[in-house]
């Protein structure tokens, strides 16, 4: 048989199984390699009962027959099998890999060196330097396994507006779940994996605002591979946090330019592209660096991912910008508050909707058109005087919107309307003197916004890179379960310390942070 018969021949075998093809019909060689890799029993006796493809890919050691899995991926790699013509791309233009496209292949993924080991990042100080260690998921699995296995939490102290109490009875519900916040000085990876056993898919929200890796911040891992172990460091620990999510889970992680397209596919790969929600773009400051090279940065991003698509976010309260520039100040004729008129009619784009009949306005001007409202639902909102005709009573009848009515409006990607850093610093220095204790901590709005359109009342919130401690101050502010991790020493004089501050802070209403010490939520529970 003849090298191109034989490619012929062999391309064709493999076709005859269905997840080594696309939609159209071509090999998937990424999708053969894999199962090779595998030693998919489907492929090996598929190779095995066509006499060429066995002479081929099989040595014959005594009375065994053995698939040289190595020999016959090498020759799937090879640029003579497959060679994709001119007419091949069906002059399409697109990246390619092994001269397919890239959609074509189904197991598009982010590599790098080291992704698959796990990283334990044991780093406690801001000017630590580690040489870590890679454990490799295959050669080191039961290294793995026991830096991977729940750990006793030790000295656990509850705060309270008493006090602190050194004996720690934690509160429970029927099923068992912890239902007292917590914060935790420790490993953060370790932590997760420990958490697992009492509240895996029950966090409604992880928010995270790791380090960036730009050689500035307190990602100091001394290797080689700075940048590929910043992605193994974050991998190891948003595949444990994915567990964590309940169903209607969502997860924001915060980041700069700096790994933002490489942290948006590793994340895709984790969480599947599908459960993407958006790439926030949030202005972190209104000044303009003028000692900037090329272009100052005023914004930073916040990635977010569902655990499941069906999974909503809440809509957001009216603006107090949106609120003036879009509706009008009460009058005789709609007195009830600020208002704006709302079309009834159905827009030319739709289709399949829409009821037709004749509306006259009190003035005697007919409108006949096809409308979004059944006549007897119209009729009701003109017996209730919530109908506009227009400033000459001529206009086409329009439905009105009162403020307090409305359910409010979905967020958007762009968020120049929130707090900055130099608000969320002044914060910081209303709780503490030392200006040089923490840098850059978030605003209090920015993660009052995120929890109220990812949570509600009673949710539990999970930041596993706590910081300063915003967002257990903000979910404690606003009536949610917390749990907040952090590994640097500082947790004791900032974190733990802030939220000291904070025990006994509750909300007149949803949405609303107060500094009044009038309640309790049940104090905070620190786990060294």
């Amino acid at each position: 048989v003849t090298i191109m018969k034989f490619n012929q021949q062999l391309e064709q075998l493999l076709k005859t199984l269905s997840q080594f093809t696309d939609a159209e019909g071509e090999l998937l060689k990424q999708n053969v390699k894999h199962s090779a890799e595998k030693f998919d029993p489907e492929l090996i006796k598929l190779l095995l009962n066509d006499p060429d493809s066995k002479a081929h890919f099989f040595d014959e050691i005594d009375t065994a027959t053995i698939f040289n899995y190595r020999k016959f991926i090498d020759y799937i790699d090879d640029k003579n099998f497959l060679i994709d013509s001119y007419t091949k791309f069906s002059n399409k233009v697109g990246l390619t890999l092994s001269n397919k496209h890239i959609q074509q292949i189904n197991e598009v993924v982010l590599s790098f060196p080291f992704k698959d080991c796990v990283l334990e990042g044991g780093q406690s100080k801001d000017d630590e330097k580690r040489k870590e260690i890679f454990f490799n998921e295959v050669l080191a699995k039961d290294e793995i396994n026991r830096l991977l296995n729940k750990k006793v939490i030790t000295s656990a102290k509850k705060y309270t507006q008493n006090g602190v109490n050194d004996e720690v009875n934690f509160n429970r519900n029927e099923n068992g779940l912890i239902k007292d916040n917590l914060i935790i000085k420790g490993n953060n990876l370790l932590a997760l994996h420990t958490l697992k056993s009492n509240f895996a898919g029950k966090v409604k929200l992880i928010y995270i605002d790791p380090p960036y890796n730009t050689g500035n911040d307190s990602f100091n891992y001394n290797d080689n591979f700075n940048h590929s172990t910043w992605l193994t460091f974050m991998k190891n620990r948003l595949e444990v946090a994915r567990d964590l999510l309940s169903e209607d889970g969502v997860i924001f992680v915060q980041c700069d330019d700096n790994e933002q397209a490489y942290l948006k596919v590793l994340m895709d790969e984790i969480f599947e592209r599908d459960n993407f929600i958006s790439c926030i773009s949030w202005k972190r400051k209104k000044e303009i660096s003028n000692d900037t090279k090329n272009i100052s940065v005023q914004g930073e991003y916040i990635l977010s991912f569902a655990k499941t698509k069906t999974t909503q976010l809440f809509l957001e309260q009216l603006s107090s910008s949106y609120i003036k520039k879009s509706y009008k100040e009460p009058n005789k004729e709609f007195p009830l508050g600020k208002w704006r008129p709302v079309p009834l009619t159905v827009s030319k784009g739709l289709s399949g909707g829409g009821y037709k009949y004749e509306i006259t306005n009190p003035n005697g001007k007919k409108h006949s058109r096809l409308w979004a409202l059944p006549e007897r639902s119209y009729k009701k909102l003109f017996l209730e005087k919530s109908v506009y005709f227009g400033i000459d009573g001529n206009g086409i009848p329009q439905k009105i919107m009162y403020v307090k009515d409305s359910k409010g409006q979905p967020t958007t990607n762009y968020w120049d309307n929130t707090s900055t850093n130099k608000e969320g610093k002044k914060e910081f220095l209303n709780l503490f003197d030392d200006n040089n204790i923490f840098s850059n901590p978030k605003p209090e709005k920015l993660l009052q916004r995120i929890i109220h359109i990812a949570t509600k009342k009673g949710d539990l919130v999970l930041d596993y890179h706590l910081g300063s401690g915003t967002t257990c101050a903000v979910a404690h502010k606003m009536g949610r379960q917390y749990i907040g991790i952090e590994q640097m020493d500082y947790i004791e004089d900032i974190a733990v310390k802030r939220m000291q501050k904070v025990i006994g802070t509750t909300v007149k209403k949803d949405g609303e942070l107060l500094e009044s010490l009038d309640f309790d939520s049940g104090g905070i529970s620190k786990s060294v």
